[in-house]
């Protein structure tokens, strides 16, 4: 069983630099093309089950992939972005000069050291709910379909990676994934994970 986690598209809010967190942000248009274009170029993969997180810029991009394929979207919580709490919104930018924002610095810098406010989910509490999601919806699928699509966030998939290669939390940064409309590619056979690729782009940048 092949699953594809997918980043959705850009929003106005990833080119703002704010903490997009769990805040409903739509895709821009920028956003909406590269969907377009990673749909076009996933066109022959034989998905039969796709799965998003509720939040707008990641079920919209799931819809436009999805094409005419006659699949229902399922939605999970546990595929929402990291909870910032009363941080979401603000722009990361300003950590750069304002003290109440120096934990930001951290969470992009030296991620091991990063101690969220009151109210916000730290990188283990949310390593921990995407590999439930991971545990107790997909692998259950094994015999049931062949190619499934994961729509999601940026620090949701990078945590994934990093529970999937076994790499410490200092690294969760230190890939190639990240662009919007990124994919990783996991094989799952007989219970058994393996990461195959964790940096794919289905479109040309150029042709944005």
């Amino acid at each position: 069983m092949i699953i594809y986690f997918i980043r959705h598209g850009q929003t106005d809010w990833n080119i703002e630099k704010k903490l997009q967190g769990q805040l409903n942000i739509p895709l821009n248009e920028k956003g909406l093309a590269q969907a377009r274009l990673t749909s076009e170029g996933m066109k022959d993969l034989p998905i039969d089950c796709i799965f998003s997180s509720p939040l707008d810029r990641s079920y919209i991009t799931a819809e436009i992939l999805r094409r005419d394929r006659p699949l229902e979207i399922l939605t999970d919580d546990r595929l929402k972005e990291i909870d910032f709490g009363r941080d979401n919104g603000k722009c990361f930018a300003d950590a750069l000069h304002d003290r109440l924002l120096a934990r930001y610095r951290d969470f992009f810098y030296e991620p091991a050291s990063y101690q969220p406010i009151d109210g916000a989910e730290s990188f283990p509490g949310i390593t921990d709910r995407i590999v439930s999601f991971y545990r107790e919806v997909i692998l259950p699928l094994e015999g049931s379909y062949n190619t499934i699509l994961v729509s999601s966030h940026s620090t949701i998939l990078h945590c994934l990676i990093l529970s999937l290669t076994g790499r410490p939390l200092d690294k969760l940064w230190e890939t190639p994934f990240g662009k919007n409309c990124s994919a990783i590619m996991v094989d799952c056979k007989q219970g058994k994970t393996e990461l195959v690729r964790e940096n794919m782009l289905f479109y040309d940048e150029n042709m944005l």
